[in-house]
């Protein structure tokens, strides 16, 4: 008991230096320090949900193996959660904490990633830890019947946070009066129901600003059966979108920015017969939900480039029976790619889908992070997407993280997971440095 409070203090004492050492004027203000958690920093931010399922596990990934600590941080309370063992590989997956807070994972300064997966027998969910930020958004979800949509803020931190909330949708700006300011206290969740106050909309995009404080955002969507963790992420000039191909879906594309002023857009198509340039070339107005369904435009796209002069969020919902995938885009383009929680699991088909957009063909390395685990190569033609199943690279490893993808240019990754049921998952992979 001694050494986890001693670990705790730690913990605590290490962000308030942090704290300190990035905000020096803040000192002597107490309730306006602002504690960052940008990406790539020594820490990770997995928010954990309230949904009732058989299974949660957490997946992390790392440039070199060894250990980190983990903390459960709920009610207030920082806990340790024991450590993850890396090994030599890099890789680790186990159980995450019940109930709504944030596993906080002390990552380091290597280059990482870490996702989580929540299903059971009907429903399957599947997102990203680590975005944290003064300022996130989160597009897709939707409040027409049968269909529920929870906000769930989280603050891991130890000063509190409040968050202003903005809410558009295809009405416009969208936002009722008590959903406005939302105070998130330090290491706790505030979970917050959108059914009533914003009934029967169609697509709804949501941005969270906090001052003083950073908070992670999700928002948490049933529909058709299926259940999708929206996670909330920092603005981008530069998404990729690889369309997958799941079956009797329909797709639709989702783009918002929480700019005050209008700037100019444009979404580029990549399709089996090239690419088209400049399909869309605009001007985005503030407040403005930019919803496109892909059947109404150009057949056979398998994938979508979204650029900006000011940062917005590009990402896919897809519908069907049993199907309800919801998630963002891949920011920009990258060699080498982890996907944490995309480990072997006979229950469901975990797909990559590598999207090329260069002029050139790349070869690419595709591995299973763990001892044993197999890896495989292939090469992706030029402005083109490569569907790769990733199920068989377990090879004799018993608990598989997640994958690498290394390749010779840069390139887009997400990966899906699907269930017998129809249910499934969008995710996009985490850039290694």
């Amino acid at each position: 008991m001694r050494a986890v409070a001693v670990g705790l203090l730690g913990l605590v004492l290490g962000l308030l230096t942090w704290a300190i050492a990035i905000e020096p004027s803040a000192v002597s203000s107490p309730e306006a320090v602002d504690i960052p958690a940008p990406e790539g920093a020594d820490h990770l931010v997995c928010p954990l949900t309230d949904f009732i399922r058989s299974n949660t596990q957490v997946a992390l990934m790392a440039s070199r193996g060894g250990s980190v600590d983990l903390w459960d941080v709920s009610g207030g309370t920082w806990a340790s959660f024991g450590e993850a063992d890396l090994g030599d590989t890099g890789g680790w997956v186990g159980e995450a904490p019940s109930g709504l807070g944030v596993l906080l994972v002390e990552s380091g300064s290597t280059s990482s990633g870490a996702g989580m997966t929540d299903n059971a027998t009907q429903a399957i969910s599947s997102w990203r830890c680590g975005e944290s930020s003064d300022t996130l958004m989160a597009l897709g979800g939707s409040t027409l019947a049968e269909e529920r949509l929870d906000l769930v803020l989280y603050n891991p931190y130890i000063w509190d946070a409040s968050s202003r909330v903005e809410i558009i949708s295809e009405l416009g700006e969208d936002t009722p009066p008590n959903l406005q300011e939302i105070f998130v206290p330090a290491g706790k969740a505030v979970k917050v129901s959108l059914d009533e106050p914003l009934r029967l909309r169609r697509s709804l995009g949501l941005r969270a600003t906090s001052s003083p404080g950073k908070v992670a955002l999700l928002l948490q969507q049933t529909g058709n059966g299926d259940t999708a963790m929206i996670e909330g992420v920092i603005p981008h000039t530069d998404w990729w979108l690889p369309v997958p191909d799941l079956g009797q879906a329909e797709t639709y594309l989702l783009m918002a920015s929480p700019s005050g002023s209008s700037f100019t857009y444009r979404v580029d198509l990549m399709t089996e017969t090239g690419m088209i340039v400049g399909f869309v070339e605009d001007e985005y107005l503030p407040g403005q939900l930019i919803e496109t369904r892909l059947s109404e435009l150009p057949d056979g796209i398998t994938g979508i480039g979204v650029s900006s002069s000011v940062g917005m969020v590009a990402g896919l919902r897809l519908e069907g029976e049993g199907l309800l995938a919801v998630g963002p885009g891949a920011r920009g383009t990258s060699a080498r790619w982890f996907l944490p929680g995309a480990g072997d699991n006979e229950e469901r088909l975990n797909v990559a889908w590598l999207l090329n957009p260069s002029g050139l063909p790349v070869s690419v390395s595709v591995s299973g992070v763990a001892e044993g685990a197999f890896s495989f190569n292939v090469t992706i033609s030029s402005e083109s997407m490569l569907r790769f199943d990733l199920g068989g690279l377990s090879g004799l490893a018993e608990d598989l993280p997640g994958y690498l993808v290394d390749a010779d240019g840069e390139i887009a990754v997400v990966w899906t997971s699907q269930l017998d049921s129809g249910a499934g998952s969008y995710v996009a992979g985490s850039p290694v440095d």
